[in-house]
C-alpha cells in the first residue's frame, strides 16, 4: 500500500512561472510501495523535489503521513508540527 504524506502548504505555486496560491492548502505526496524511508523523505526535501517544486515556503507549516515514521523524520527536518493524518479534512 503506498505511503500518503500532507504538507501544510501556505506559500503554495503552480506551474513553471511559480504563480502563487492563494490560501492554506495542502500538498498531497503519494509514495509508490517499495521506496524506504530515506528515500520517500529525499523525494519530498530535496532541493529538487516535491516541497521545492509546489512552495515557494521553506517548510511546510505542519505534516502528516499514513507512515508515522516519515512524518517524525520530515517534522524534524522542516520543524514543524507533526499532525495525524485525516484525510478527509485535509483533502
Amino acid at each position: 500500500m503506498p505511503t500518503t504524506v500532507w504538507l501544510g502548504n501556505r506559500r503554495a505555486v503552480h506551474g513553471e512561472d511559480r504563480q502563487p496560491l492563494k490560501g492554506k492548502l495542502v500538498t498531497t505526496v503519494v509514495i509508490p510501495d517499495g521506496r524506504t524511508l530515506l528515500e520517500a523523505a529525499q523525494e519530498i526535501t530535496h532541493s529538487q523535489g516535491v516541497w521545492a517544486a509546489h512552495s515557494d515556503a521553506p517548510a511546510p507549516a505542519w505534516v502528516a503521513s499514513t507512515d508515522p515514521a516519515l512524518a517524525a523524520l520530515l517534522g524534524q527536518h522542516y520543524g514543524c508540527e507533526v499532525r495525524d493524518p485525516q484525510p478527509a479534512e485535509e483533502a
